[in-house]
C-alpha cells in the first residue's frame, strides 16, 4: 500500500515537470489576469495598424454642481453699484439795475430793489435754477460794468437795438435776449371825450407828446395834420391833457398805462385806440443785455421768457404794475 502511493507520488512530480517545461516563460492557461499585469510581467503588445483603446473617462456622479463666482469677473448685476457723480454746480449770475425807473425798477420804502424788472430777473432765476445776486448802479455804468465782465446780465428796461432813425445802434460786445415787454406807442384822451376813440380824423386835434421824443417823430410822420403840442417833459404832456390844454397825449403805451391806473390820470383820462409798433420809432422792446460770447445763457434765457410768456406768467406781472400784459 505505502509503496503504491510512492509510485503515484512519483508520477505527479514527473507530470509537473513536464508541464513546466512546456510552457516555460508564459503565465499559465489556467491563471486569470485581473486588472493591470503585475509590475514584473510585461503588457503585451497591440497588434501592428491597430491603436491601443483609451481608457474610458470617469463618470461624475448626477450631484448639482454650486459653481464659485470668480470676482475678477463679476456681472453688473452683482457688482455694487458706482455712486453717482455730483450734479456740476450752476455758475451764480450777477444782475445789474438802474433802481430809478419806477415802475420798472426803484427801491421800495424798505431801500429793498422792487419793481416790474426786479420780479422778471427772480422769476428768471428761479426758472433757471440759478443763485442770483441783483445790484443797482446808475444809467451810464451798466452796460460798461457788463462788458469788463462784471455781470451776468443787465435787466433794466433797455431797449433792444432795431434799425431805424430813433433806436441807437447795437452796442459792441453786447447782445440781447428776446422781448420780454413791448414799447409801442398809444393815444390817451380825457374819459369824458366819447368821440376820441382812436386816431379817427385827427386832423386839427391838438396832441400833447414829448419834445423830441420818438412819439414826436412818428406824430410828424404820420398824423401831420393834427397840431402837435410838444413839451419838455412827459409829465407836462399829460397835464396838458388833464386840463384840456390838448385833446389827446401821444406817448409810450406803458408810461401812461401807469398813470392812467393812479393819481389824477386814473380820474381824467385812458387810453383809446390800438398800439403803434412801428419799429423804427419804437423799437423791438426792452430785452436783456449780456456779453457777446454768452449766447448759451442768451438761448437758456430766451426758453424761459418763451415759458413765462406761454403759462401767463409775464401777463400776471404786467397785469401788477400796469393793469394788463404789456408783453
Amino acid at each position: 500500500m505505502r509503496l503504491l502511493l510512492f509510485v503515484n507520488l512519483i508520477a505527479v512530480v514527473v507530470l509537473a515537470g513536464a508541464l513546466g517545461h512546456m510552457y516555460q516563460g508564459a503565465p499559465l492557461p489556467w491563471r486569470l489576469t485581473l486588472g493591470a499585469p503585475a509590475a514584473h510581467e510585461p503588457e503585451a503588445a497591440a497588434p501592428v495598424g491597430l491603436a491601443a483603446a483609451p481608457a474610458p473617462e470617469t463618470e461624475l456622479p448626477n450631484a448639482p454642481v454650486t459653481p464659485v463666482p470668480n470676482p475678477l469677473h463679476a456681472s453688473a448685476a452683482q457688482a455694487p453699484a458706482p455712486a453717482s457723480a455730483p450734479a456740476p454746480q450752476r455758475q451764480k449770475l450777477r444782475i445789474l439795475t438802474e433802481g430809478a425807473y419806477p415802475p420798472f425798477n426803484y427801491r421800495d420804502d424798505e431801500g429793498r430793489l422792487a419793481g416790474f424788472d426786479i420780479d422778471i430777473a427772480r422769476q428768471l432765476c428761479a426758472r433757471l435754477k440759478r443763485e442770483c445776486r441783483i445790484e443797482a448802479r446808475r444809467w451810464s455804468e451798466l452796460l460798461p460794468s457788463l462788458k469788463r465782465g462784471e455781470a451776468s446780465a443787465v435787466i433794466a428796461s433797455m431797449l433792444i437795438p432795431s434799425p431805424g432813425r430813433q433806436t441807437p445802434p447795437a452796442p459792441d460786445g453786447v447782445i440781447f435776449t428776446q422781448r420780454y415787454y413791448s414799447t409801442p406807442g398809444h393815444f390817451v384822451a380825457r374819459k369824458s371825450d366819447t368821440a376820441a376813440a382812436g386816431a379817427l380824423g385827427l386832423a386839427g386835434k391838438r396832441i400833447a407828446v414829448q419834445a423830441g421824443s420818438a412819439h414826436e417823430a412818428f406824430l410828424k410822420s404820420r398824423f401831420s395834420s393834427a397840431v402837435i403840442v410838444a413839451l419838455p417833459t412827459l409829465e407836462a404832456a399829460e397835464a396838458a391833457l388833464a386840463d384840456r390844454s390838448a385833446d389827446l397825449l401821444f406817448a409810450d403805451r406803458n408810461a401812461v398805462l401807469r398813470w392812467t391806473r393812479s393819481g389824477e390820470g386814473a380820474d381824467c383820462c385812458r387810453l383809446v385806440g390800438v398800439d403803434y409798433t412801428d419799429r423804427s420809432y419804437f423799437g423791438s422792446g426792452a430785452g436783456i443785455a449780456l456779453r457777446a460770447g454768452d449766447e448759451a445763457l442768451r438761448d437758456e434765457i430766451d426758453a424761459a421768457l418763451s415759458s413765462m410768456a406761454e403759462d401767463g406768467t409775464l401777463a400776471q406781472i404786467g397785469a401788477r404794475y400796469f393793469g394788463q400784459s404789456i408783453r
